[in-house]
C-alpha cells in the first residue's frame, strides 16, 4: 500500500473508483476537510470566484465551494463519483489531462489528493495552467511525506504480515517512521515550475480518520478488499492501531496533509 497507487490501496483506475464511490464518500470523504479549508482561505475563494475542482470525488469540496458563493464546477474521471458530486453542484466527467474548458476560464483550480494519480502529472498541471486566467491560482493538497502519520503504523503492520522483517529491522511498536530529512524537489514541484507557476503560499494541516471500532477500522483501511481479506487482516490492524484507540473502543488516527498555492504567471 503506497502513495503511488493512492492511500491504502485504493485503485487508481476510474472504473475501480466507481465501484468504491459510495464507500469512499462515507469513510474517507471527510478526512481532507482541514486541507480543503486551508485552500479556501489561502486562495481567497468567495462569492463569484470561478473555481474548478479537479478530481472532485464525491463532491465534499464542491459543496464547500458552493457554500462559499463560488461559481464552482467539479470534474472527475469516475462516472460514479461524478454522480455523487452532482448532488452538491455542477459536476462533469473528465480527465485531469484533458479538461473540457476554454483557456483562461477560471480564477482558481483546486486538486485535493488527486494529482499523484494522474497518468501524466506534467500534462495535468499544464491543463490546470491552461484553464486558469493569468494570475489565477492553483491550490493543491496531498498526503505529506513527512509529519505525523498514524496510518503509516497500520501500513507497516500489514506489510509485515505479508513480508515479516528481520529482527533488526522491526520498528518500535506503535511508532510511525521517522521523518525524512531534506529532499530534492518533488515531481509536483518540477511540474508546477515547468508549467510557469510562481509560489504563493505553503502549509501543512493535521487531518483525522475516526472509526467506531475494529471492524469499522478494518473496513475503512481495506476499502475495496473482499470480506474474507478484511476478516483475515482485522486483528493485524487492531493490534497496530491500539495506541490510537479511544476509551469507548473507537479509534482516532491523525496524519498530515501538505497544501500549496501557486499563481499562473
Amino acid at each position: 500500500m503506497t502513495e503511488d497507487d493512492t492511500r491504502d490501496g485504493f485503485p487508481a483506475e476510474a472504473d475501480g473508483w466507481s465501484t468504491l464511490a459510495e464507500g469512499w464518500a462515507e469513510r474517507w470523504g471527510g478526512v481532507s476537510a482541514p486541507a480543503r479549508r486551508a485552500l479556501l482561505s489561502a486562495c481567497a475563494i468567495g462569492p463569484g470566484t470561478r473555481v474548478l475542482d479537479v478530481g472532485c470525488g464525491s463532491g465534499e469540496f464542491l459543496a464547500e465551494l458552493v457554500a462559499a458563493g463560488a461559481q464552482a464546477i467539479g470534474v472527475d474521471s469516475s462516472s460514479a463519483m461524478v454522480a455523487l458530486a452532482a448532488r452538491h453542484g455542477e459536476a462533469r466527467e473528465a480527465d485531469a489531462t484533458a479538461l473540457p474548458f476554454a483557456d483562461d476560464t477560471f480564477d482558481v483550480v483546486t486538486a485535493v489528493t488527486v494529482l499523484h494519480l494522474a497518468d501524466d502529472l506534467d500534462a495535468a498541471v499544464r491543463e490546470g495552467a491552461r484553464v486558469l486566467r493569468p494570475g489565477g491560482l492553483l491550490g493543491v493538497a496531498e498526503w505529506a511525506d513527512t509529519g505525523r502519520n498514524d496510518l503509516a503504523v497500520i501500513e507497516q503492520a500489514l506489510e509485515a504480515a505479508f513480508n515479516p522483517p528481520a529482527d533488526e529491522d522491526r520498528p518500535e511498536p506503535g511508532r510511525a517512521p521517522a521523518e525524512a530529512g531534506p529532499s530534492h524537489p518533488s515531481a509536483l514541484d518540477l511540474a508546477v515550475e515547468a508549467a510557469g507557476f510562481r509560489p504563493v503560499s505553503r502549509g501543512t494541516v493535521e487531518v483525522q480518520l475516526r472509526a467506531a471500532g475494529p471492524d469499522d477500522l478494518a473496513a475503512t483501511v481495506l476499502l475495496g478488499e473482499d470480506e474474507a481479506t478484511i476478516a483475515d487482516l482485522s486483528d493485524v490492524i487492531a493490534r497496530a492501531a491500539e495506541p490510537f484507540r479511544r476509551t469507548d473502543g473507537g479509534y482516532d488516527l491523525r496524519s498530515t496533509f501538505r497544501w500549496r498555492v501557486d499563481a499562473r504567471r
